[in-house]
């Protein structure tokens, strides 16, 4: 069976070129540290339990399948949180649109604050938040999904945290009986089956349809459900931030310029793709 170390993992992507340079460095850490718990620097003899495993890995992420499921976790914000198919992996761009919030917030402390993140999925955003801003926020979280709930509560608990998490459908319902809020946040559902901007279909045809697609074809309803809504669930001067489509940025910002909403700031990620808007009551 021989000797296994994280540089064999490595050779393997490349070999049955799953991955190669970063990537395959990137994807040999989960695998070696995440999923089987061996540390960076061990060489060690592997059970033939332990190499079918590791075979079985290697052929589930050569089929597309993300690390993170396979994993049964993601970080997100130095956080490790429980994910699971029914439930969207935390991108890097939500945790960029999350440390604007806090920026903002923390930049002009003011008595306690409410948030609501629309279509909370793992929990990620609220998580975060509550995590950095502590007692001067209440956070809340609503998703449609009620599995996506599940994961979100277990998450929630793992780190000991007050955050309110109820089912509720944004598109019929809206927000209904939790009050007003300083802040509402969402990184809503905008794919278009219509259109593969990008190839993302095939890319994230692993992931929670419900999370990806919104209902009716319309890529944009949430969005124009938040622009016509919103503004009479913030209190006067309170702040919408979302994550946006960075191929309709546009039309997207539009929504909110018809309304009657004040102060747009769009903020490109790291990638310099318009991917932010703000907006404020």
């Amino acid at each position: 069976m021989g000797i296994w170390n994280l540089r064999k993992i490595i050779s393997a992507f490349e070999e049955l070129k799953i991955a190669e340079a970063r990537e395959a460095e990137n994807l040999s850490g989960w695998v070696w540290e995440e999923i089987m718990e061996f540390s960076p620097g061990a060489e060690l003899n592997l059970t033939q339990d332990q190499e079918k495993r590791i075979t079985n890995i290697l052929f589930r992420i050569s089929t597309g399948e993300p690390i993170q499921y396979i994993a049964g976790h993601a970080w997100f914000y130095g956080m490790k949180l429980k994910v699971t198919p029914d439930v969207l992996i935390p991108r890097p761009e939500t945790e960029e649109l999350v440390a604007w919030i806090i920026e903002d917030i923390k930049s002009s402390p003011q008595r306690e604050i409410r948030i609501l993140d629309i279509g909370t999925g793992s929990g990620c955003i609220p998580i975060a938040l509550k995590m950095h801003l502590k007692d001067s926020a209440s956070v809340f979280g609503i998703d449609v999904s009620q599995p996506a709930l599940d994961i979100a509560r277990y998450n929630v608990q793992a780190y000991k945290l007050d955050i309110k998490l109820s089912q509720q459908d944004f598109l019929t319902d809206g927000i209904f009986e939790l009050g007003l809020f300083d802040v509402i946040v969402s990184n809503p559902p905008y794919v278009s089956r219509d259109f593969d901007e990008a190839g993302s279909i095939n890319q994230l045809r692993f992931e929670p349809s419900l999370a990806l697609y919104p209902s009716g074809g319309d890529p944009d309803v949430f969005y124009k459900k938040i622009a016509n809504t919103c503004k009479s669930y913030l209190v006067p001067g309170g702040s919408c931030y979302l994550e946006m489509n960075e191929f309709r940025a546009d039309q997207i910002q539009n929504y909110f310029r018809n309304g009657e909403w004040k102060r747009h700031e769009i903020r490109e990620d790291l990638q310099g793709a318009e991917r932010m808007l703000k907006v404020k009551s």
